[in-house]
């Protein structure tokens, strides 16, 4: 028996649960190491479902998708199986009792936050996977980066990273990218026919065996302006700030109140109220979202991925925060860096990356 299905089957009594559905892919991904039961790339639930019992595991399945569950998806653990016609419902084969699920379902309770929080803490696997991931991403974006030139379209900087990730059996679920004055417009800039002329954004979030990793990098066609440079500095410290502040047992609301002094501290009180800052990650993008309401204590074990912004600069990678501290993992030794000291700890977040502005 694996350890994770061993702490959700102990979960069941204090839910005062007999049995919990699983069907997101990101609670069967933690559950399974890998496992994603999808067909359709974008949905958050895949065609399978776990019900996990407290002594139990049944895996359900239509008759048109189990036989390639079992011969190719992870599954570190026994289980029995039962299929149904796939134009029968899965409610159709589910057994009698007090169920939870982390979808809705007419009679089950909705047990997801509950399994967002028992997901906390990386194993060892986990975090080596997830160095491997955070560098094989970093690679993608900062080699399309440094190849950018002028005229590049935003829609051609997003099919070379898509192409660079699935190559490597990654997948890119969010790309970003903003060409100009579209970077200090919009926050999630969605790519678009436009054009590079002197300056470009690239956020990547990306997934592999359920894993994620998100990072920001900007490119700078011939040198910044002098206030450009002086901006991406002054957010550095803000970064670097919100690092020192993620140390384990603290409440989210007291690394919240930080992020926000932070801001006040290098002179834009007012500007974290522009865009969320970030949060936990593992499973899910962002595990969820940081704000005054958090609740909690932040975990040994995780991966936390801040990205504060100022208008026309971002600021974001992901960073493990193990018992030895906090290390980057979306980095590939291979981009301008700037370097700061917190206490003991040399932190090291993006810069400018500048190219030439002619080939």
């Amino acid at each position: 028996m694996s350890d994770k299905l061993a702490r959700l089957q102990q979960a069941l009594a204090h839910w005062q649960l007999d049995a919990v559905l699983l069907t997101r892919r990101d609670n069967i991904a933690w559950l399974t190491d890998g496992a994603s039961y999808y067909v359709v790339e974008r949905a958050e639930t895949g065609v399978a479902s776990l019900l996990i019992g407290r002594d139990s595991v049944l895996l359900l399945a239509p008759d048109n998708e189990l036989p390639r569950i079992l011969a190719e998806e992870p599954l570190p653990f026994s289980c029995a199986t039962r299929h149904y016609p796939w134009y029968k419902s899965l409610s159709s084969v589910l057994p009698a009792g007090n169920i939870g699920s982390d979808t809705p379902m007419a009679g089950l309770s909705d047990i997801q936050p509950q399994m967002i929080t028992l997901r906390q803490g990386l194993s060892a696997a986990e975090q080596q996977r997830f160095r491997t991931l955070g560098q094989e991403t970093a690679q993608v974006v900062e080699t399309v980066a440094r190849q950018l030139r002028a005229g590049v379209s935003e829609w051609q900087v997003e099919a070379d990273i898509a192409a660079g990730c699935l190559a490597r059996g990654i997948r890119p679920m969010c790309t970003l990218v903003a060409a100009d004055e579209r970077i200090a417009a919009f926050k999630h800039p969605v790519p678009t026919h436009k054009t590079l002329q002197r300056m470009m954004l690239i956020t990547l979030g990306a997934e592999r065996h359920g894993l994620h990793v998100s990072l920001t990098r900007l490119v700078h066609l011939g040198e910044p302006d002098p206030a450009l440079r002086q901006r991406i500095l002054t957010l550095a410290e803000i970064h670097a700030d919100m690092l020192y502040a993620t140390q384990a047992q603290r409440s989210w609301s007291a690394v919240f109140a930080d992020i926000t002094q932070a801001y006040q501290r290098h002179g834009h009180a007012e500007a974290w109220r522009d865009h969320h800052q970030g949060g936990p990650a593992g499973y899910g993008c962002r595990d969820w979202i940081i704000t005054p309401e958090s609740r909690g204590e932040v975990q040994p074990d995780i991966a936390v991925a801040w990205n504060p912004t100022l208008s026309g600069v971002k600021s974001e990678d992901t960073f493990l925060l193990s018992r030895s501290g906090l290390s980057p993992l979306t980095r590939s030794d291979s981009w301008p860096l700037i370097r700061l000291q917190r206490g003991d700890n040399t932190l090291e977040l993006a810069d400018w990356l500048i190219l030439p502005t002619s080939s």
